[in-house]
């Protein structure tokens, strides 16, 4: 379902060859990508407009007519968000029967889902292979993808991926660090693929213990400071690429170049805007895919702060490049416990004796490891170990995925505990802060 335009573009110069994309989106000029993403966002959301009732809903509570829709701006306020998603059935967003379904991690609550063809995992896999083409990636390189399988989409595209190369590919959900280890050798693998404090942990493995060569590091999922990368690429002596997507986006959005200077965005696929920027042009993120047609999402609300960097990249890519999150714009956290909310440490804290309504989380940084650090009110002979006792007891019970997370080693769990009041002098202390630095 893509323009005619489009498709003939990519029929001629780029067919299904995943060196080929690479090439294109190497040196493709800037006039004709603008082009092409305009086409293609008027026709995604003519087809969306017709199809999707969600939009049809808000594009009548908003009073404009799709006929006048030429760009994202005509849409004034219609936005698509997260809240839509969590609350509407899945038919309000539907355009055609989907073959395929995955979910967010859901540590908020109900997770989100997102819709797919077939078709369009494969082309997802399809750039994400140019990406990784562009890195170095090459048939006889070795990868073990270490993100989470299940309901989760990433591993299923980094794999379908490494399939389109022709590249050995093992896809092992995420295992222990300890476990994966040995297997490094066994299986030469050159490549990982892995979340940033997954990798952290690996890396501590390796540095007692001994590395094997390693040809690239891909990391994606929560957030890797300066720091965690320093130390990732010094253990291995091999680069460690960040890539940026999520499972709205259908996997990966966009990937640095060995300049390590910014993602390179598939402006293939997405059309993304800046909204609200400050006066340093950081502004809350907001996505349209062109090319999906099962769930198309127009204008969705991401959340995460970002700017564009429109200075040309030192590697000679034209794709144009994404700025490394600054933030989100909404309270959540990303870290290596997972999507961390509020919301989930007040699940965790309810029913907990001898501690006050005031607390707050903090993740902060000591070395290369992630610290989530619960503060809390004691009230007068509170004994502060049973407290730790029934907080680490409900973490494990009421979200395991998180607590599995501790045991991989991704993060490490403190507690600091305070008198009565502590926490409620002047404003009223945020619930959780993100204290990282880098």
């Amino acid at each position: 379902m893509l323009t005619t335009f489009r498709r003939l573009v990519e029929r001629a110069v780029i067919g299904d060859s995943v060196p080929a994309l690479a090439r294109w989106g190497r040196t493709e000029p800037r006039a004709l990508l603008r082009r092409l993403q305009a086409e293609a966002f008027r026709e995604v959301f003519r087809y969306a407009a017709t199809r999707q009732r969600f939009l049809a809903r808000k594009l009548g509570e908003a009073g404009i007519d799709p006929a006048r829709v030429l760009r994202p701006e005509d849409l004034g306020s219609v936005f698509t968000t997260a809240e839509d998603l969590l609350s509407l059935p899945a038919e309000d967003f539907l355009c055609c029967e989907p073959e395929a379904v995955f979910e967010t991690t859901g540590t908020s609550g109900t997770p989100k889902r997102t819709y797919f063809s077939y078709a369009e995992l494969h082309a997802a896999a399809h750039h994400e292979a140019a990406a990784l083409w562009e890195n170095g990636v090459r048939p006889g390189d070795r990868v073990v993808c270490a993100f989470d399988a299940g309901y989760w989409i990433s591993s299923w595209v980094t794999f379908l991926a490494a399939k389109q190369m022709g590249v050995f590919c093992s896809a092992v959900g995420k295992p222990q660090p300890r476990d994966l280890y040995p297997r490094l050798g066994l299986y030469r693998y050159n490549v990982i693929v892995a979340d940033p404090t997954w990798l952290v942990s690996l890396s501590e493995i390796a540095e007692r213990q001994g590395t094997v060569p390693l040809k690239l590091i891909v990391a994606a999922g929560d957030r890797m400071t300066d720091v965690y990368r320093d130390y990732v690429q010094k253990v291995w002596n091999a680069p460690v690429i960040l890539g940026y997507g999520s499972t709205e986006a259908g996997g990966g959005i966009g990937m640095e170049c060995r300049k390590q200077s910014g993602y390179h965005f598939d402006e293939f696929n997405f059309l993304l805007e800046i909204i609200e920027p400050d006066a340093e042009s950081y502004g809350e993120l907001v996505m349209t895919t062109l090319s999906r047609r099962t769930m198309p999402l127009i204008r969705y609300r991401v959340r995460d702060v970002a700017r564009f960097i429109d200075e040309p990249c030192p590697c000679g890519v034209t794709l144009r490049r994404l700025s490394r999150i600054r933030g989100r714009r909404d309270e959540m956290v990303v870290m290596g416990a997972g999507n961390m909310h509020p919301e989930i440490f007040e699940r965790v804290l309810t029913g907990v004796a001898g501690i006050s309504d005031r607390w707050q989380v903090a993740v902060r940084q000591e070395g290369i490891r992630d610290i989530l650090e619960f503060r809390l009110e004691l009230a007068n002979g509170t004994s502060p170990p049973a407290v730790e006792q029934a907080v680490r007891r409900n973490l494990e019970s009421c979200y395991p995925e998180v607590w599995a997370n501790q045991l991989c080693g991704m993060y490490q769990l403190a507690f600091r505990f305070l008198p009565p009041g502590a926490l409620g002098q002047g404003r009223k202390a945020k619930r959780l802060v993100d204290e990282r630095q880098g």
